[in-house]
Protein backbone atom coordinates (compact mmCIF):
# COMPACT_ATOMS: atom_id res chain seq x y z
CA UNK A 1 0.00 0.00 0.00
CA UNK A 2 1.30 3.14 -1.04
CA UNK A 3 -1.03 5.83 -0.27
CA UNK A 4 -4.48 7.37 1.14
CA UNK A 5 -6.27 10.46 -0.44
CA UNK A 6 -9.29 11.58 0.06
CA UNK A 7 -11.07 13.62 -2.58
CA UNK A 8 -13.82 16.46 -1.43
CA UNK A 9 -14.90 13.78 0.83
CA UNK A 10 -18.99 14.31 2.23
CA UNK A 11 -20.34 12.45 4.95
CA UNK A 12 -24.02 13.45 5.93
CA UNK A 13 -26.28 12.24 8.74
CA UNK A 14 -30.22 13.37 7.18
CA UNK A 15 -29.37 16.97 8.31
CA UNK A 16 -26.38 16.99 10.19
CA UNK A 17 -22.79 17.04 8.23
CA UNK A 18 -19.87 15.13 10.19
CA UNK A 19 -17.54 15.26 7.08
CA UNK A 20 -17.49 18.41 4.19
CA UNK A 21 -15.54 18.05 1.44
CA UNK A 22 -12.51 17.16 2.84
CA UNK A 23 -8.89 16.72 1.01
CA UNK A 24 -6.31 14.74 2.78
CA UNK A 25 -3.22 12.81 1.61
CA UNK A 26 -1.53 10.00 3.51
CA UNK A 27 1.86 8.49 2.31
CA UNK A 28 3.29 5.31 3.14
CA UNK A 29 4.75 4.74 6.27
CA UNK A 30 3.57 8.46 7.46
CA UNK A 31 2.41 9.21 10.94
CA UNK A 32 -0.93 11.04 10.63
CA UNK A 33 -2.15 12.46 14.08
CA UNK A 34 -5.82 13.57 13.50
CA UNK A 35 -6.98 16.18 16.65
CA UNK A 36 -10.27 17.59 17.36
CA UNK A 37 -13.07 18.17 19.84
CA UNK A 38 -15.63 15.16 20.76
CA UNK A 39 -18.03 15.25 17.76
CA UNK A 40 -15.61 17.05 15.66
CA UNK A 41 -16.31 13.89 12.59
CA UNK A 42 -12.94 11.86 13.57
CA UNK A 43 -14.65 8.76 13.90
CA UNK A 44 -16.45 9.11 11.19
CA UNK A 45 -13.77 9.80 8.68
CA UNK A 46 -11.98 6.72 10.25
CA UNK A 47 -14.68 4.54 9.41
CA UNK A 48 -15.10 6.24 5.99
CA UNK A 49 -11.48 5.50 5.08
CA UNK A 50 -11.63 1.90 6.17
CA UNK A 51 -14.94 1.39 4.64
CA UNK A 52 -17.36 1.06 7.10
CA UNK A 53 -19.03 3.61 6.19
CA UNK A 54 -19.47 4.64 2.80
CA UNK A 55 -19.31 9.26 1.38
CA UNK A 56 -22.52 10.97 0.63
CA UNK A 57 -20.43 12.80 -1.72
CA UNK A 58 -16.60 12.40 -3.03
CA UNK A 59 -14.06 9.53 -2.88
CA UNK A 60 -10.87 7.61 -1.10
CA UNK A 61 -8.48 6.64 -3.31
CA UNK A 62 -6.47 4.01 -2.43
CA UNK A 63 -2.69 3.25 -4.11
CA UNK A 64 -5.02 5.56 -6.85
CA UNK A 65 -7.65 3.47 -6.93
CA UNK A 66 -11.58 4.41 -5.90
CA UNK A 67 -12.22 2.27 -1.98
CA UNK A 68 -14.86 0.95 -3.72
CA UNK A 69 -13.24 -0.96 -5.79
CA UNK A 70 -11.22 -2.96 -3.66
CA UNK A 71 -13.00 -6.59 -2.51
CA UNK A 72 -13.12 -5.63 0.82
CA UNK A 73 -12.27 -8.87 2.38
CA UNK A 74 -8.76 -7.68 1.51
CA UNK A 75 -9.30 -4.03 2.74
CA UNK A 76 -10.40 -5.26 6.12
CA UNK A 77 -6.84 -7.13 6.13
CA UNK A 78 -4.49 -4.04 5.26
CA UNK A 79 -6.48 -2.37 8.72
CA UNK A 80 -5.35 -2.51 11.82
CA UNK A 81 -7.72 -0.97 14.28
CA UNK A 82 -8.22 0.40 17.89
CA UNK A 83 -11.28 2.23 18.65
CA UNK A 84 -11.98 4.19 21.28
CA UNK A 85 -15.68 1.86 22.04
CA UNK A 86 -12.95 -1.50 20.93
CA UNK A 87 -14.87 -4.77 21.58
CA UNK A 88 -14.91 -6.64 24.81
CA UNK A 89 -14.71 -10.66 24.15
CA UNK A 90 -16.34 -13.21 26.45
CA UNK A 91 -13.75 -15.72 25.16
CA UNK A 92 -9.88 -16.66 26.76
CA UNK A 93 -7.32 -13.67 27.24
CA UNK A 94 -5.60 -15.36 24.34
CA UNK A 95 -8.54 -14.87 22.07
CA UNK A 96 -9.17 -11.50 22.73
CA UNK A 97 -5.54 -10.52 21.99
CA UNK A 98 -5.76 -12.94 18.61
CA UNK A 99 -8.61 -10.96 17.51
CA UNK A 100 -5.98 -7.78 16.95
CA UNK A 101 -5.27 -10.50 13.23
CA UNK A 102 -7.39 -13.06 12.71
CA UNK A 103 -6.28 -13.47 9.34
CA UNK A 104 -2.75 -14.78 10.10
CA UNK A 105 -2.29 -18.34 11.87
CA UNK A 106 -2.46 -18.55 15.87
CA UNK A 107 1.07 -17.95 17.47
CA UNK A 108 1.21 -18.23 21.24
CA UNK A 109 4.70 -16.50 21.10
CA UNK A 110 3.26 -13.35 19.07
CA UNK A 111 0.23 -12.88 21.44
CA UNK A 112 2.32 -13.10 24.63
CA UNK A 113 5.12 -10.67 22.86
CA UNK A 114 1.98 -8.40 21.92
CA UNK A 115 0.39 -8.59 25.67
CA UNK A 116 4.28 -7.65 26.53
CA UNK A 117 4.51 -5.00 24.33
CA UNK A 118 1.26 -3.24 25.81
CA UNK A 119 2.43 -3.71 29.35
CA UNK A 120 -0.61 -6.19 30.39
CA UNK A 121 1.36 -9.75 30.41
CA UNK A 122 2.27 -8.97 33.85
CA UNK A 123 -1.22 -8.80 35.40
CA UNK A 124 -2.60 -11.66 32.41
CA UNK A 125 0.02 -14.25 34.28
CA UNK A 126 -1.64 -13.49 37.69
CA UNK A 127 -4.48 -14.91 36.61
CA UNK A 128 -6.15 -18.12 37.38
CA UNK A 129 -5.30 -19.83 33.77
CA UNK A 130 -3.15 -16.57 32.86
CA UNK A 131 -3.61 -16.32 28.97
CA UNK A 132 -6.19 -19.31 29.12
CA UNK A 133 -8.62 -17.46 31.26
CA UNK A 134 -12.44 -16.65 30.32
CA UNK A 135 -13.22 -13.40 30.76
CA UNK A 136 -16.55 -11.77 31.37
CA UNK A 137 -19.10 -13.99 33.07
CA UNK A 138 -21.48 -14.38 30.38
CA UNK A 139 -20.73 -18.44 29.55
CA UNK A 140 -19.17 -19.30 32.91
CA UNK A 141 -20.21 -17.53 35.98
CA UNK A 142 -16.43 -17.67 37.62
CA UNK A 143 -15.21 -15.96 33.96
CA UNK A 144 -13.22 -13.07 35.21
CA UNK A 145 -13.65 -9.11 35.28
CA UNK A 146 -11.23 -6.68 33.65
CA UNK A 147 -11.32 -2.97 34.32
CA UNK A 148 -11.74 -0.56 32.13
CA UNK A 149 -7.75 0.10 31.73
CA UNK A 150 -7.16 -3.01 31.32
CA UNK A 151 -9.69 -3.82 28.85
CA UNK A 152 -8.16 -0.96 27.24
CA UNK A 153 -4.37 -2.60 27.22
CA UNK A 154 -5.62 -6.12 25.73
CA UNK A 155 -6.96 -3.73 23.01
CA UNK A 156 -3.41 -2.20 22.70
CA UNK A 157 -2.20 -5.46 22.18
CA UNK A 158 -3.89 -6.44 19.45
CA UNK A 159 -2.86 -3.73 17.93
CA UNK A 160 0.68 -5.32 18.94
CA UNK A 161 -0.55 -8.82 17.49
CA UNK A 162 -1.90 -7.18 14.16
CA UNK A 163 0.30 -7.48 10.78
CA UNK A 164 -1.76 -4.62 8.96
CA UNK A 165 0.00 -2.21 6.35
CA UNK A 166 -2.16 0.83 7.90
CA UNK A 167 -2.73 1.15 11.78
CA UNK A 168 -5.02 3.51 13.26
CA UNK A 169 -5.63 4.11 16.85
CA UNK A 170 -8.54 6.21 17.80
CA UNK A 171 -7.71 7.35 21.53
CA UNK A 172 -6.03 4.32 22.20
CA UNK A 173 -5.15 5.35 25.91
CA UNK A 174 -8.61 7.29 26.94
CA UNK A 175 -8.72 4.88 29.60
CA UNK A 176 -5.48 4.61 31.21
CA UNK A 177 -3.94 6.30 34.54
CA UNK A 178 -1.11 9.27 32.87
CA UNK A 179 1.93 6.78 33.96
CA UNK A 180 0.04 3.81 31.82
CA UNK A 181 -0.45 6.34 29.27
CA UNK A 182 3.08 6.93 28.94
CA UNK A 183 4.29 3.29 28.94
CA UNK A 184 2.15 3.00 25.72
CA UNK A 185 3.71 5.85 24.09
CA UNK A 186 7.03 4.98 24.89
CA UNK A 187 6.92 1.88 22.92
CA UNK A 188 4.89 3.58 20.10
CA UNK A 189 7.99 3.75 17.65
CA UNK A 190 8.06 0.32 18.27
CA UNK A 191 4.20 -0.29 16.96
CA UNK A 192 4.19 1.74 13.87
CA UNK A 193 7.54 0.98 12.74
CA UNK A 194 6.84 -0.28 8.49
CA UNK A 195 3.29 0.99 8.56
CA UNK A 196 0.81 3.58 8.01
CA UNK A 197 -0.12 4.90 11.14
CA UNK A 198 -3.09 7.32 11.75
CA UNK A 199 -3.55 8.51 15.49
CA UNK A 200 -6.87 9.97 16.68
CA UNK A 201 -7.13 12.15 19.73
CA UNK A 202 -8.81 15.18 21.23
CA UNK A 203 -5.92 16.04 23.49
CA UNK A 204 -2.92 18.06 21.24
CA UNK A 205 -0.74 16.57 24.43
CA UNK A 206 -1.38 12.89 23.53
CA UNK A 207 -0.09 13.51 19.56
CA UNK A 208 2.43 15.31 20.59
CA UNK A 209 3.42 12.91 23.17
CA UNK A 210 2.73 10.33 20.01
CA UNK A 211 4.68 11.80 17.62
Amino acid sequence: MEAIKTVDLTKKYKDLIAVEKLNLEIEKGELFSLLGVNGAGKTTLIKLLTRLYDPTEGQILLDGHDLCDYDPKDLYRMFGIIFQDFGRYAVSVEDNVRFGDIHREKSSEEIRRAASEAGVDGYIESLPSKYETLLMRIFDKEGTELSGGQWQKLAIARAFYSTSDVLILDEPTASLDPIAEQEIFSQFDRLRQGKTTIFVSHRLSSATVAS
